[in-house]
């Protein structure tokens, strides 16, 4: 009985603390909402693969937080996350970020590929590439 007791309590604390946890954070995470997204190929034997991701706002209280890449087979998923500030007043201009993220050198050439970029889609074929301009490295 007092095990059953004490487990219902710590149960309780943790989930009453995770939504206090939540609420209490003073930034919400959201999708970032892209605008440009290119497929570059670096100078380098192998060939590494690029994603340029250009995200933007529409008001002054977002900012890039982090991205994560995921592959299955052909498809390569990105995740490009921002966070944005609660409770403050926000200034309305357009700001864009700029990132370059590395995909890898594991293309077969001839092979379409996929890249989703949150709701964004660009496909390319291993082995022909657009060069990647040395400023974005």
């Amino acid at each position: 009985m007092k095990k059953k007791i004490v487990v219902i309590l710590l149960v309780v604390v943790v989930i009453a603390s995770m939504v206090v946890g939540v609420f209490a954070q003073p930034y919400r995470i959201y999708p970032a909402d892209i605008k440009v997204v290119n497929i570059w190929v670096g100078e380098s034997w192998p060939r590494e693969y690029y994603v340029q991701v250009v995200a933007g706002g529409s008001n002054t209280c977002w900012k890039p937080w982090k991205y994560v890449v995921l592959r299955f087979g052909n498809i390569i998923f990105v995740r490009v996350l921002t966070l944005h500030h609660r409770g403050e007043a926000c200034g309305m201009a357009l700001t864009y970020e700029e990132k370059v993220i590395k995909l890898g050198s594991c293309f077969i050439p001839g092979m379409k590929y996929v890249v989703r970029v949150n709701d964004v889609t660009e496909t390319f074929i291993g082995g022909r590439f657009k060069q990647i301009p040395p400023w974005l490295l």
